[in-house]
């Protein structure tokens, strides 16, 4: 049995620009698809494609999106049949002095950043929701601030680098995970005592069951479904 042509899949910035026309939030448009709010920020963003299923259905939703944009769009005014004009009256001819042309001014171009104010911003951006990823993995609130904060000093170090990296959030993210999820983390003194678990059940029973998983399953179950990266 043989399957029809794919639906065509828009542009990612025509896949954003029609989930907000429809006013849905990115949660919303993956509850309908059948996916992580994390990979339709993905989608949009172009950092990966959808495949197989989801992108078929992902691909109908944006269709329907776009079909109920064009009917709602306001029809155009028909032409009305133009009024005579009056016959143009004489004017007297006036002799005016020329006037000074405005002289065009250019617009400032962007001001760049110096490596400090660039490392700032980056350590505005990604840091807390690093925090938030590393303690899924670890479990524990500590651990998961110290490793960010290695993180990001080791950014620092190796600046020309990160700064030229496709995806420095990326790199500072690799360099966390890689110190939270360190074997010898679990000789250090405050693994002996455990930290008060989520106030929440429903995030005392995310962490409980991530912590279950092996370390390399739960690294890859949170950028998956926790950052929204693709599988390869």
């Amino acid at each position: 049995m043989t399957r029809g042509p794919a639906t065509p899949l828009p542009p990612p910035k025509e896949r954003r620009r029609l989930r907000e026309s429809a006013a849905l939030t990115q949660p919303q448009l993956a509850t309908q698809v059948g996916v992580a709010p994390g990979t339709v920020r993905a989608w949009e963003s172009g950092r990966t494609t959808p495949r197989g299923r989801k992108r078929e259905a992902y691909a109908k939703l944006l269709k329907t999106l776009a079909e109920e944009e064009a009917a709602q769009a306001p029809e155009p005014e028909q032409d009305q049949e133009p009024k005579p004009e009056a016959e143009p009256q004489p004017q007297p001819e006036l002799e005016l002095e020329p006037q000074p042309q405005p002289q065009p001014v250019a617009a400032p171009g962007p001001t760049a950043l110096t490596p400090a104010q660039a490392f700032d911003a980056l350590y505005a951006f990604g840091a807390p929701a690093l925090v938030r990823q590393t303690f899924l993995l670890t479990g524990r609130r500590e651990q998961a601030r110290e490793s960010v904060e290695r993180a990001f000093q080791a950014a620092w170090e190796r600046w020309p680098e990160v700064a030229r990296d496709r995806d420095p959030v990326g790199w500072v993210r690799a360099t966390a995970y890689e110190y939270a999820l360190s074997p010898w983390q679990r000789f250090r003194p405050r693994h002996r005592h455990p930290e008060p678990p989520p106030a929440d059940p429903g995030d005392r029973t995310l962490l409980n069951t991530l912590l279950r998983l092996p370390a390399r399953h739960r690294r890859t179950l949170v950028l998956y479904d926790g950052v929204g990266l693709d599988l390869p």
